[in-house]
């Protein structure tokens, strides 16, 4: 053979004769690559150029987009962009004093921690420390309920060796007894208890909490066996039956539908929030005597509203609260609660909202009688969560003038404080009409003894209003509430300083070696023998958190974000929630 022959027969050998194949197409698989690597390479090469082209296209985009949605989850999260928006972003957030709020905000943790330390000092599982003879009592039938109401307040206050301290003891609780002979408040119970052991599990995931929980909410439910679903306000845990009584009051019956609803979203039995809905469809429907206004007493067996006075204050404040407060838990989609909630405000601005005589930027929320016909100018310092509540509701419903009436609430509200010996704020204050008629500030028959007044002397001309009998500071969170609210809602820091202003007086005339004390009369300075040897457990759930809050990140338990019942328990919103 020649030389040429001998080239053409070595050129006419098959590549496969001496290259390895990756498979049966032919297409060689490179010596070491028979990993996976390898094999997609091989695959790779295998495509044509346009496929090429399109897969890579493809990954792009898809690498694209993940990488945008992370950046929006950084800087501007994706559930911000459902509804309007309630909280000032962070750029409107006051960053200029990031310092100073951090020492205020440090302050007020001290404060928690000095009150819980003394709590778990002297009283650790009763329901309340006595802050001065430093000993405990059981109000509420000895459940523990100052520890279970402040759990998400420590949590909050990232005090977790704290809020270790209370799991371990609430978990081995028997919410199925009570101290003998005791009938427990159904509705105090569900808004402290229930609702406390939700939200501790909502935070920690810790599911010894969620059986709690579920225990409290299953021992309470015998309120609701009534002809008409209007629950009883006392149960007997101990032989697991409601206490019998002809009325519940308006807030008794219509405060506990955030807290039961929560309880089936997190154990998936729709009967709890059934129940509670049951009574708002009862109220609905039932005769008022001013559309959207609710006397407060009901009777059970009729579903009929039979006496009381129509208030935003006590027995009667945070049912109006939780129309607003379901429809932003149900994600702005029951209808219901948004046409009650906007019918009870328009009706409230325009029957019982008033100004002072002295002081033309203070409004006030007074009362009506059974036929909203009689006003009391009387304003409670339990209906300073209004001027939260209508901030709140401007920014929900897009209700601007709404807004406006808030902040000049909160004014009233803050002048409640800041016109006392003390800074502390009385349980009410008092204003007369442009008759110079009014409530006499001593004890009177009820609040619609409307009487002529002597002439107003220059503190009542000064201050915008006058004091009654009662001038007792509770340690009371509404003040606190709306300031807080305000402040997230329009990034005013003026309502920060007034904050402080109020936290400074409870540290200087309430605090005691072994926590804080209700105060007798807030225009004594003869500290004392003011006083009165009572911490309630609202003022380390809501006082003190709703301060802390104020001087954190506006986006820290956002507005957006959570909905607080009204002990202070923030439930997180239910995106895209179904109505049950």
């Amino acid at each position: 053979m020649d030389k040429d022959a001998e080239a053409n027969s070595h050129s006419s050998v098959s590549p496969e004769a001496t290259i390895p194949l990756g498979d049966q197409d032919g297409l060689p698989l490179l010596r070491g690559e028979h990993t996976l690597k390898g094999r997609l390479r091989t695959k790779w090469y295998r495509m044509d150029r346009i496929t090429r082209l399109t897969t890579s296209l493809v990954v792009l985009i898809l690498g694209g987009a993940l990488v945008a949605r992370v950046l929006i989850e950084l800087f501007c999260p994706y559930d911000y962009w459902h509804n309007p928006q309630v909280t000032i972003p962070p750029k409107v957030d006051d960053n200029h004093s990031a310092h100073t709020d951090k020492e205020r905000r440090n302050a007020v943790r001290d404060a928690m921690k000095h009150a819980w330390s003394g709590y778990h000092k002297y009283a650790f599982g009763h329901d309340e420390l006595l802050p001065v003879s430093n000993k405990s009592n059981d109000k509420w039938g000895g459940w523990g309920v100052t520890l279970i109401d402040a759990l998400d307040t420590l949590y909050i206050m990232e005090l977790y060796d704290e809020f270790n301290q209370g799991v371990t003891h609430v978990v081995d609780v028997d919410f199925s007894k009570a101290t003998p002979g005791y009938t427990t408040p159904f509705f105090e119970m569900v808004i402290r208890s229930l609702a406390g052991l939700l939200t501790a599990y909502e935070m920690s995931l810790d599911k010894r909490l969620l059986a709690k929980a579920q225990q409290v909410g299953d021992v309470l439910m015998p309120a609701f066996s009534t002809s008409t679903g209007l629950p009883y306000p006392r149960v007997d845990v101990n032989a697991g039956v409601a206490v019998r009584a002809s009325t519940v009051c308006l807030a008794e019956a219509g405060t506990v539908q955030l807290e039961y609803w929560k309880l089936s979203d997190l154990t998936g039995n729709p009967v709890y929030h059934q129940a509670a809905q049951r009574v708002v469809d009862i109220l609905d429907h039932s005769e008022k005597p001013y559309k959207g206004l609710y006397p407060i007493w009901v009777d059970i067996a009729t579903g009929k509203f039979s006496s009381g006075q129509i208030t935003f204050g006590a027995q009667g404040d945070s049912w109006y609260e939780y129309m607003l407060k379901q429809y932003i838990y149900s994600g702005r989609t029951h209808d219901q609660y948004r046409r009650m909630y906007e019918e009870s405000i328009d009706s409230m601005k325009q029957k019982m909202v008033k100004r002072s005589e002295f002081d033309g930027q203070m409004y006030y929320v007074g009362d009506l009688d059974f036929t909203a016909k009689k006003f009391s100018p009387k304003f409670q310092h339990l209906t300073c969560f209004v001027p939260g509540m209508l901030a709140l509701g401007s920014k929900t419903l897009n209700r601007p003038d709404d807004l406006e009436l808030a902040k000049q609430l909160t004014y009233t509200c803050f002048q409640m404080y800041n016109q006392t010996a003390t800074g502390l704020g009385p349980e009410y204050v008092l204003f007369r009409d442009s008759s110079d008629k009014g409530l006499l500030p001593t004890n009177h028959k009820d609040d619609f003894d409307i009487e002529d007044l002597p002439a107003a002397d220059s503190s009542e001309i000064s201050n915008g209003y006058y004091l009654g009998y009662d001038r007792g500071y509770l340690l009371r969170p509404e003040t606190a509430e709306s300031i807080m609210i305000l402040y997230r809602i329009t990034g005013d820091v003026m309502y920060k300083e007034w904050g402080w202003q109020i936290f400074q007086a409870i540290e200087k005339w309430t605090k005691t070696p072994a926590g804080f004390s209700a105060y007798r009369d807030v225009m004594s300075t003869k500290r004392d023998s003011q006083l009165t040897d009572s911490m309630e457990s609202f003022f380390l759930a809501e006082t003190l958190k709703y301060l802390y809050l104020l001087f954190s990140p506006a986006d820290y338990f956002s507005l957006d974000e959570y909905v607080f019942n009204t002990e202070a328990h923030p439930f997180k919103i239910q995106r895209g929630h179904a109505q049950t």
